[in-house]
């Protein structure tokens, strides 16, 4: 059977599945692209859709060109894969295939990028010192600080902190992270004791009405939002005069930086930042290796010779 006499077929089979407007417009045009392909191959049938075909679209696709001469980005080969591979797995369900040769296609990904900013110690210090700590509202932002910097948590997770999730004595602070998979990550003695401050002294001045139980509250006495953490940081690294764009996630990839530096290994990095795979967190390591080639460049006597 013809590929081409299969694609309406999908197309409606889509629809029926509730798959927005968007998709199946996506759909027909990347697996009308597919045929075209595959028909300059003299291959028109359903059964030429060998795992070898698509392996060899795949490699065209790495270096097709966009209408601005550019290559195709990760992202967009990717989801022109995933289309191909929603089409191969229906015509295997419908017996047109007996095997699915989308499965051996491999989704590109994307590729990691190094932090852009990272603090210096001068930089966290600027930072830390820049809320008002006589005021209630500078005392509370400073908490928000301390926490994201000496934890490397998420802003959506320091939203989430209740008070009954907080071991000050033992320093630990139980973490409900992406996917409600749960952590619990340490906290400094330093930073307990000015988080214990916060709570017997400062809290309560925030609170209206009812007690939600969260640990950091915005003016009206509820939860703050992760927006409100975000804005909070943004705040006081314009009150310290900081030249780079530090964000909630600036302090994350911080901390992280900061504890490879002095010797943090990798893994117990991981559990900490509640990485699910230990590359997402070796990517901090490419940038004390690159601290450490600037070094090496500077006082290695081979630069000399």
């Amino acid at each position: 059977m013809k590929i081409r006499e299969l694609i309406a077929d999908y197309l409606k089979y889509m629809k029926a599945l509730g798959r927005s407007y968007y998709t199946i417009k996506v759909a027909k045009y990347e697996i009308r692209a597919l045929a075209d392909f595959m028909e300059k191959e003299q291959r028109y049938n359903v059964e030429d859709m060998t795992g070898d075909v698509l392996r060899k679209y795949q490699e065209e696709l790495a270096f097709r060109m966009t209408a601005k001469g550019r290559l195709l980005s990760l992202a967009t080969q990717s989801k022109m894969l995933s289309m191909i591979r929603g089409f191969t797995k229906y015509l295997k369900q419908k017996d047109y295939l007996m095997h699915d040769p989308g499965e051996s296609i491999r989704l590109p990904k994307k590729a990691k990028r190094l932090p852009k900013s990272i603090l210096n110690q001068t930089e966290i210090k600027k930072l830390m010192d820049a809320p008002d700590m006589q005021t209630n509202r500078g005392y509370r932002n400073r908490i928000i600080l301390e926490i994201l910097y000496d934890t490397g948590i998420r802003r959506s997770e320091l939203a989430e902190i209740k008070l009954i999730d907080l071991d000050l004595d033992a320093g630990y602070i139980h973490i409900c992270g992406k996917g409600n998979k749960e952590r619990v990550v340490p906290l400094s003695k330093r930073a307990c004791e000015i988080v214990q401050n916060y709570i017997l002294a400062v809290r309560s001045s925030f609170l209206n009405g009812k007690d939600p139980g969260y640990l950091i509250l915005n003016r009206w006495g509820q939860k703050m939002d992760p927006n409100g953490v975000w804005a909070v940081v943004k705040r006081c690294t314009y009150l310290a005069r900081l030249k780079k764009n530090a964000t909630t996630h600036t302090l994350r990839h911080t901390c992280a930086t900061h504890m490879l530096k002095n010797g943090a290994p990798v893994r117990h990095l991981q559990k900490m930042l509640g990485h699910e795979s230990l590359e997402s967190t070796q990517i901090y390591t490419h940038v004390t290796i690159n601290d450490l080639k600037a070094i090496h460049a500077k006082y290695h006597p081979s630069e000399t010779l």
